[in-house]
């Protein structure tokens, strides 16, 4: 549905009770809500909220000792650099080289992706050498003193990647903004807020705060705004690609209209091209304007250093290195149990960690799913994430992305955006498809050449009641497309079930099955059909 497209997280009483009961006098609403946001500044860190952009790199701490199994510990540095305008292809490829040259005479493993729009790491190593590694960026290009590297010191040693990989990538975040389509972070007229800022504006009344991040991410931890504070957004989205198409939508522009509009993820690269493009179609269309744009410099690792007792920091903050997951430092256990509100995907019990590598049963989704321990064994069609669940059946996909040109940011991969393109629209056709109302009729793709009705019925696990082979209209021929029309109801979802899930199959090769119901002014069965046990040769 439409609406859906909106979910909202506000906040709820856990955490907030003795805040709502100072709110009732609504008299001192305002001035019980500054004290309780200044309640948390008493035990921030505010060195850790200041970014280093233009400032050395901190040097190695001087007590940081062996680590808990007497071996070297490990450092962590999380950096992006966005360069405007994007490299050469000849700048690109010396950009690859060098980072990896560097990574490898200090010492340093991670992962990264290089794009001509500029380069996202997460690598680990000694600290010594990963700080070299960042002032080697710094002495090779003067933009990366614009950088923000943040550095996690006295990680255990198998924290540390086993090597280091640095992608070739079309996009630092794939979103489908490459080239000509990415806003400009120069005319960016959002403000980058320091961590202690960013915690105050988020008691604004007049403030949204939108979750970049995918849906996976904010399940086990996500910011939960003071009661009578901003509003939280956690929009339904599964992967990045999506996130444009969510904010391009009629519905999230209405809500956001006349807002301060706050946006959060990991370290910021996310937010960096999300409040960009924000900002230019606010500048594109005069329908559309809010209060401001806001993002947390540093993302929500820097806000966690912050805060160590968590602030308004809610749960767990998702990693994509060998931690998993942050926490807050100094919150209790039995805090962060409280804070739970995901549950596991098979047996629906509270559950926080992402373990196991398990990932979605429906074919078109595969996203992270939660699964406790006890039900690592269980079927697998049971795992399920959150919105599929629901019945969501991927609505982003079929919406528009916005498509401003920013010729400033071309590239000369034209043809590998319109590859790109084409994909997401092949995607976005999927999911109309899939989309549909259940039927008792389905299409059915992909079907081999030579396959007759028995195979299907035994692919389909279902008598067919009515076949008709699709064949080219011109030449007669059979190219592999059917319509089937099975007995009932429950027998047609059980088979679209099976082919998301785990894949509907003849000679070992995966059909596409949708619900295929007939139009209104389709005649169905058509007028004279005929039962063929195979798809008909035509006769010359």
């Amino acid at each position: 549905p439409r609406a859906a497209l909106l979910p909202s997280r506000c906040s709820g009483p856990r955490g907030c009770a003795r805040l709502g009961e100072a709110m009732a006098d609504g008299g001192g609403k305002t001035k019980q809500l500054a004290e309780y946001v200044d309640e948390h500044l008493k035990d921030a860190k505010l060195e850790h909220a200041r970014a280093i952009v233009r400032k050395p790199i901190p040097p190695v701490p001087k007590d940081l000792g062996l680590d808990v199994n007497g071996l070297e510990p490990t450092t962590l540095v999380l950096f992006y650099q966005y360069i405007e305008p994007p490299w050469t292809n000849k700048e690109h490829k010396k950009a690859l080289n060098f980072c990896k040259e560097l990574g490898k005479k200090h010492g340093v493993s991670g992962r990264g992706r290089c794009a001509q729009e500029g380069l996202n790491c997460t690598l680990t190593g000694p600290a010594a050498g990963v700080r070299a590694f960042c002032q080697g960026l710094r002495e090779w290009q003067a933009i990366f003193e614009e950088t923000d590297f943040k550095f996690t010191d006295g990680l255990e040693h198998r924290k540390k990647f086993k090597a280091l990989t640095i992608r070739k990538v079309d996009e630092l975040v794939a979103y489908g903004l490459e080239g000509a389509y990415a806003p400009s972070l120069s005319k960016n007229a959002s403000t980058n807020l320091e961590a202690d800022d960013y915690h105050k504006m988020m008691a604004d009344p007049d403030a949204v705060i939108i979750d970049v991040r995918n849906c996976y991410e904010s399940a086990i931890g996500h910011f939960q705004p003071p009661e009578g504070g901003a509003e939280l957004i956690i929009p339904p989205v599964r992967h990045s690609f999506e996130f444009p198409r969510w904010f391009n939508a009629p519905e999230t522009k209405e809500k956001l209209k006349g807002k301060k509009v706050m946006m959060y993820c990991t370290g910021g690269i996310r937010c960096e091209r999300a409040t960009a493009l924000m900002d230019q179609i606010g500048k594109k269309e005069e329908q559309f304007s809010t209060n401001g744009i806001f993002h947390c410099r540093g993302g929500i690792e820097r806000y966690m250093k912050t805060f160590p007792k968590g602030g308004f920091w809610k749960g767990k903050n998702y990693l994509f290195d060998r931690r998993l997951e942050q926490v807050p430092d100094l919150k209790s256990e039995q805090d962060l149990q409280k804070d739970v509100e995901s549950w596991c995907s098979v047996c629906k019990k509270p559950w926080g960690w992402y373990r196991g590598a398990r990932t979605c049963a429906v074919q078109e989704c595969k996203i992270p799913v939660i699964v406790c321990d006890d039900c690592q064994t269980a079927d697998l069609k049971k795992m399920k994430c959150p919105l599929c669940e629901q019945g969501d059946r991927f609505a982003l996909r079929q919406l528009e992305p916005p498509r401003l040109v920013n010729l400033a940011n071309a590239t000369n991969k034209r043809k590998k955006l319109d590859r790109t393109e084409a994909g997401i629209a092949a995607a976005a056709k999927r999911a109309k498809q899939a989309n549909r109302e259940p039927s008792t009729r389905l299409f059915l793709g992909k079907i081999p050449l030579a396959v007759d009705a028995a195979r299907l019925e035994a692919a389909l696990e279902s008598k067919i009641k009515v076949l008709q082979w699709i064949h080219d209209r011109e030449t007669g021929f059979f190219y592999g497309s059917a319509f089937v029309e099975l007995p009932t109801l429950k027998d047609a979802k059980k088979a679209e079930e099976k082919a998301s899930i785990e894949g509907v199959k003849v000679d070992g090769k995966r059909l596409r099955v949708n619900f295929a119901p007939p139009q209104e002014n389709v005649e169905w069965p058509p007028k004279g059909h005929k039962h063929y046990e195979r798809p008909p040769i035509p006769m010359s």
